[in-house]
């Protein structure tokens, strides 16, 4: 009883969610209003949690693979010269060495293979209304035909359409807490300092990068 699960958000949670309730029996359906797999966002350390999840899906060495071993963070002045920072040695001796950075599109990616032509998944789609009833839950898409499904999960990100349609508006649940982030990449970025993240800091203000594989740069 109770098999069909709809989740919302081909992110990192959506997919990793599915792959588990497939394992479990379960019949997860997945849809993601892009057209196509996102593939931005900033580097970002895979430890703690995640590293453990991840080595349960047998995900590390592939992860691993896309990924980054930063040895140092630096700091540095408006003319780059480094006026502070650490050495990453001793967090991953700390950590037992289950920490390394990765990108986090190529660990969407990664997660994403996991369950790519085992579970359904619907891309360019959006859910528009959700209508529940002791038996499950009515849903409308944007496109699609409706289906019902025994549950519904939105793992739909910040702005998260799932979370608007049941609960409200976003504004009742959002808490601005002073900070605004962007992140992009380029091509052929002149400075590398290889297996650095470079940071500059004013009061208020930071901006980073990090140097990827062909000749990228991620910034922050």
């Amino acid at each position: 009883m109770n098999k069909t699960v709809l989740i919302s958000g081909a992110g990192i949670a959506g997919p990793t969610l599915a792959y588990w309730l497939s394992h479990r029996g379960f019949t997860p359906t997945v849809i993601e209003r892009a057209p196509v797999l996102r593939t931005g966002g900033y580097i970002m350390d895979f430890r703690g949690v995640g590293f453990d999840v991840a080595e349960q899906m047998h995900l590390i060495p592939r992860l691993k693979r896309a990924g980054y071993d930063p040895r140092e963070v630096r700091i540095v002045d408006d003319l780059g010269r480094r006026v502070g920072g650490f050495c990453t040695n001793r967090l991953r001796r700390a950590l037992c060495d289950r920490f390394f950075s990765i990108p986090r599109g190529d660990l969407s990616r990664s997660i994403y293979e996991t369950v790519e032509g085992q579970v359904e998944t619907v891309f360019g789609d959006s859910v528009r209304a959700l209508h529940e009833d002791p038996s499950g839950v009515a849903v409308e898409f944007d496109h699609a035909p409706s289906r019902r499904f025994d549950l519904v999960i939105g793992a739909d990100g910040l702005h998260s359409a799932v979370r608007k349609l049941v609960f409200g508006p976003e504004p009742g649940f959002a808490t601005y807490l002073g900070y605004c982030a962007a992140s992009f990449a380029v091509d052929s970025y002149a400075h590398r300092n290889e297996s650095v993240y470079v940071a500059y800091c004013h009061p208020g203000k930071q901006a980073a990068r990090f140097a990827l594989r062909d000749g990228r740069t991620v910034s922050l």
